[in-house]
């Protein structure tokens, strides 16, 4: 990939979306289209209010009859959320989950149903009703795009959100976090789309008419209240920033992903070292081959990363919130967007990133390095998203750097 790829990416963006949002939005939209294109992940989410229906059908358009977004398309769940997806790494993400493949993300399921005194991991790190929803509605949608892409464009409906699954999660696992929060018993309030059966699977309604049989089913009004266990938790909220190549003059640096888990669930549960000493033999083919974390210091091997989160100013916190919002699927209106000048935040990203070996980068990183956590499923999903991330970024040349960052933040009430 070269600098003709954000190039175009940007033209892209400012042909289907033309000047409703500023340059910086502009941008920031295009970097996520490169991240999907280069295989960092196999899916981004895109912020409701940038597009509607017809930039949707004119955006798929585009990457239909383009060389080089050819493998991107977009994807809608209900009528509200909107994912830029990689095709054929999305239906590897999805073989890799539905059979427990060491190769793929290990992730956490965190029940946050506000019942409990405090989030929960749920047993087996496994949920039911995504499990079911990616299996029967998600898989065969991606393999009927896949075998029809190249016959001709097509207009695919948005698909159903089920009625027993939130599009917190879902969302969650399409974005590739590590930690996925759980609402048990919600669902369908989550999007406005509707229960009709006539729309995305209409190639294959048996399954989901079966699916979506209890869309009508009256919901528990005390349970659809939004309300959670995260209010006044210490959330630690995870980003990943991408430092861009120098000799690509026009790109900055890009928050990546952005994420939280509770601060006490991490420590909870003993230790992960036991984790460490069997990685070996439980890590990829793939992941083994590679000559991981050579950037290293001998001083530095067999010492924790250390993942201490700093507490943000006010408007960093006023920031985290809109993200966190953007990641639980929460419908935010886009920042600045009639301003062309740049916020503190934005100029603050715009420098180049300053690795530490006490922090996970793609300098420093090893995958037989201990996290600081406490609680092992946490350490594994961890140690799992980590090497994903650097064995898919030492396979791209646009971004030079990663670096992981994190920051503390305890909130009266958080929105779902």
């Amino acid at each position: 990939m070269d600098r003709q790829y954000l190039e175009n990416a940007l033209a892209i963006v400012q042909l289907v979306l033309q000047q409703r949002i500023n340059h910086a939005a502009q941008v920031s939209l295009a970097n996520d289209i490169l991240c999907i294109c280069a295989g960092l992940r196999s899916a981004s989410l895109v912020d409701q209010l940038y597009m509607n229906a017809n930039d949707v059908e004119r955006l798929q358009s585009i990457f239909h009859h383009t060389a080089r977004f050819n493998h991107l398309d977009l994807l809608m769940i209900g009528e509200d959320h909107v994912f830029i997806i990689h095709r054929q790494l999305l239906l590897q993400d999805i073989h890799d989950y539905l059979s427990g493949s060491t190769k793929g993300l290990q992730r956490v399921f965190v029940n946050i149903d506000y019942h409990l005194p405090q989030p929960e991991i749920m047993p087996a790190n496994r949920y039911k009703a995504l499990e079911d929803y990616i299996r029967h509605v998600l898989l065969p949608n991606i393999q009927y795009r896949i075998q029809s892409w190249d016959l001709a464009e097509q207009s695919y409906e948005p698909l159903e959100v089920p009625h027993r699954l939130s599009i917190v999660t879902l969302t969650g696992w399409l974005l590739s976090y590590p930690i996925n929060y759980v609402l048990p018993g919600h669902g369908r309030r989550y999007s406005s789309g509707t229960c009709s059966n006539s729309g995305a699977l209409a190639y294959n309604p048996t399954i989901l008419d079966e699916y979506t049989q209890n869309c009508d089913d009256e919901e528990d009004d005390e349970q659809d209240d939004g309300r959670n266990a995260l209010a006044d938790q210490a959330l630690v909220i995870t980003s990943v920033r991408l430092g861009p190549n120098e000799q690509i003059s026009e790109l900055r640096e890009h928050c990546f992903l952005s994420f939280s888990y509770p601060a006490e669930l991490a420590e909870r549960c003993g230790s992960c070292e036991s984790l460490s000493s069997v990685s070996s033999s439980t890590s990829s083919p793939l992941v083994s081959s590679l000559q991981l974390g050579s950037g290293m210091n001998d001083d530095d091997q067999g010492e924790e990363f250390l993942l201490t989160p700093t507490t943000p100013t006010p408007e960093q916190s006023q920031d985290m919130a809109r993200r966190m919002g953007m990641s639980m699927g929460m419908p935010t209106p886009p920042s600045n967007t009639s301003s062309p000048s740049m916020s503190k935040t934005q100029r603050r990203s715009s420098q180049s990133l300053e690795l530490s070996p006490r922090l996970p980068s793609s300098e420093y990183f090893d995958m037989n390095r201990p996290l600081s956590f406490s609680n092992p499923d946490i350490c594994a999903a961890g140690r799992s998203f980590l090497t994903v991330l650097h064995v898919r970024f030492q396979q791209q040349q646009i971004w030079k750097t990663w670096q992981v960052g994190q920051q503390s933040v305890t909130l009266p009430v958080v929105a779902m």
